[in-house]
């Protein structure tokens, strides 16, 4: 299974150092970040496969489309199956979590900012297991 690693965020120092620590964890050698919902649903919709999935770490608080909308286009598209999403905050809101586990793609709820320890812990999601295998 083929499988890549994406940042959706609107703020580019927390892409940045997002895709440090991801390839600092060996959690993606070369995580792709996207500043904007819409882009990352096209680029989704463009490069989906069915043996490929993609891992989302998608930032709730964005302008245009935030992340419930975008898990909401995401469906809308029929997109769902393709993609593996941990929900990325800064708000310790316990509604955001709940929120979050209404969503099939989301595995996962995330407080900012990622390190390499948690992004360590992730690999062992239940539904990234088979992705990464012996690299856990």
């Amino acid at each position: 299974m083929d499988l890549e690693v994406l940042n959706v965020d609107d703020d580019k120092m927390v892409l940045f150092i997002h895709e440090k620590m991801m390839v600092h964890a060996g959690f993606s050698a070369s995580p792709k970040s996207f500043e904007d919902g819409y882009a990352t649903l096209n680029y989704i919709s463009e490069n989906k496969a069915e043996n490929k999935r993609f891992v989302i770490f998608l930032d709730v608080n964005m302008p245009k489309l935030d992340g419930w909308e975008f898990m909401d286009e995401l469906d809308r598209l029929g997109l769902t199956s393709y993609c593996y999403i941990f929900v990325v905050t800064s708000s310790i809101d316990q509604t955001d979590k709940e929120k979050a586990d209404t969503y099939k793609a989301a595995v996962g709820f995330v407080e900012k900012p990622l390190s390499i320890n948690k992004l360590k812990d992730l690999k062992k999601t239940k539904e990234l297991v088979p992705l990464f295998g012996e690299k856990i």
